[in-house]
Order: structure tokens, then C-alpha cells, then sequence
């Protein structure tokens, strides 16, 4: 939904500019002091960042590096990476190509946000989102039934 805004995590919000089928486009702000995420692939999305202020620290496969005001980073689908703000934060426009459900991702980690940001908020965000989002960790065998498992505890203790 155009114009919606929402936090992936205590130090990152975003607001959405563009949601079609083809592209979900969204201006991203990292707050200084958010510690690397976990490293995660998309397995049918492109990403694109342009940085608008401030620098990123990234991970990219196997490579660190910052990316500053004024670059842009390319992130093709299946590329491992995580991403976050350095010391000053910093603001980007990212799109996601094609969009599929990676709004409604973006709505349940808000609502995990929300609840507290455990392990329990976001099972179940993961388990829903699997053709937007993977994990490396834990292995990828152990993500299906763990993240179920933890979905189900997430249901019980929330009645």
C-alpha cells in the first residue's frame, strides 16, 4: 500500500512508494547502532539500493564492504546478504524486483516488531514468506519444521 510505513526492526523503517506486481519500491531509514541482521538470499527477487545519505555496512556473500551516499548496490536473487547503518544511519530507495508477497513480509516483521521482536514473533513471518526471504541459519533443512514448530508455540502462548 503506498505510503505505508514499517519497521523491520528497532533501528530500520520504511515507507512504501511504489507496490505493483513487478516492483515494490520503498525508502529505507537505518538508525545508527542496529546491529547486522541475519544473512538471508532471495530466491526469485532482485534487489536494488541506491543510497541516498549516510553508508551501509554489507554483507555480500563472502564480502564486506560500505556502500556510501551517491552509489548503488545491486543484490542479484539467491545472493546472501545482510545490511546496516553506520555510525551516522542512512536512507536509501530500495526496489524489489518482482514484488510478490515482500509487502506482506514487511507487515508481519512490523507486527513482530510489534510484539517484541523474539524468535516467536518472527517464525511464523518466516514460514509465511519462504518464496520472498530464506535464512542461512539455522540450515535450511532444519528452517521448514523449526520455523513450524515455533509458529505453533507462537499461537499457544499468544491464546
Amino acid at each position: 500500500m503506498t505510503g505505508a510505513t514499517y519497521r523491520l526492526s528497532p533501528h530500520q523503517t520504511l515507507t512504501v512508494r511504489v507496490a505493483d506486481a513487478e516492483l515494490l519500491e520503498v525508502e529505507s531509514v537505518w538508525a545508527k547502532g542496529g546491529a547486522l541482521p541475519p544473512a538471508h538470499f532471495h530466491p526469485a527477487q532482485d534487489e536494488r539500493f541506491e543510497i541516498l545519505e549516510g553508508s551501509l555496512r554489507v554483507l555480500v556473500g563472502t564480502e564486506e564492504r560500505v556502500v556510501a551516499a551517491g552509489e548503488v548496490l545491486e543484490i542479484p536473487r539467491g545472493t546472501v546478504h545482510a545490511m546496516t547503518a553506520l555510525d551516522g544511519g542512512a536512507r536509501a530507495i530500495w526496489q524489489t524486483r518482482p514484488a510478490l508477497g515482500t509487502e506482506g513480509f514487511y507487515a508481519g516483521m512490523d507486527a513482530a516488531v510489534g510484539r517484541g521482536g523474539t524468535l516467536l514473533d518472527f517464525a511464523p513471518v518466516a514460514r509465511a514468506h519462504t518464496a520472498e526471504v530464506r535464512f542461512v541459519k539455522p540450515p535450511p533443512a532444519l528452517q521448514g519444521p523449526l520455523f513450524a514448530l515455533l509458529s505453533v508455540v507462537a499461537k499457544v502462548v499468544r491464546r
